[in-house]
């Protein structure tokens, strides 16, 4: 009977550990949070582990441009607001990027007319994402595999005109930002 008993113990102990490890690999992030948001409707999502904890975390932006992070406790963080594209031109697009062998940073990109994109970049951290560049190329905005960031603007001349400017954002991790090169808007 104790050994019976000691079995029972050991499968009820087992279970509670298992049982949390599955239910946050089954959130289901759109229904989690428009169950706790009814009004709003995810547009745009992305899940990845940001921080290398073998856990994913959930990116929502909805369609009055809220933009949520559901991290991997399944706690809601509204992260910004506004996140809205003009009319006829691209939806908004999350963009997850590794700034160094241990990091990955999230940005998101929503377009204005004539051509103009807003690129917000955010760390992920503590549970929530925190925003470490916001810019808008007039021109475009570009990320590359490295997780280098261009922006691209019109530089105008006193008599009239513009040139193309490029600045360029490298992720320094010992400064904790974003550090601009070449031609960086005034």
């Amino acid at each position: 009977m104790r050994k019976v008993t000691s079995l029972l113990c050991t499968l009820s102990i087992l279970f509670c550990l298992v049982a949390p490890t599955v239910n946050s690999a089954s959130v289901n992030p759109k229904a989690l949070l428009e169950k706790k948001y009814p009004r709003e409707r995810v547009t745009v999502s992305k899940s990845v582990d940001l921080n290398g904890d073998n856990k994913k975390e959930h990116l929502l932006i909805t369609d009055s441009g809220n933009f949520y992070l559901i991290n991997s406790k399944s706690v809601i963080v509204l992260i910004s607001k506004n996140v809205i594209s003009d009319d006829e031109l691209d939806f908004p697009a999350i963009h997850i990027y590794q700034v160094s062998k241990k990091e990955k940073h999230v940005a998101v990109t929503y377009n204005y007319f004539p051509s103009n994109t807003q690129l917000d970049a955010y760390k992920y951290k503590d549970g929530t994402l925190q925003r470490k560049l916001s810019i808008m190329g007039d021109q475009g905005v570009k990320i590359s595999n490295k997780g280098v960031i261009s922006q691209y603007w019109k530089n105008f001349y006193p008599e009239g005109g513009w040139k193309l400017a490029i600045a360029t954002y490298t992720w320094s991790s010992t400064k904790n930002k974003y550090i601009g090169s070449g031609e960086l808007p005034r």
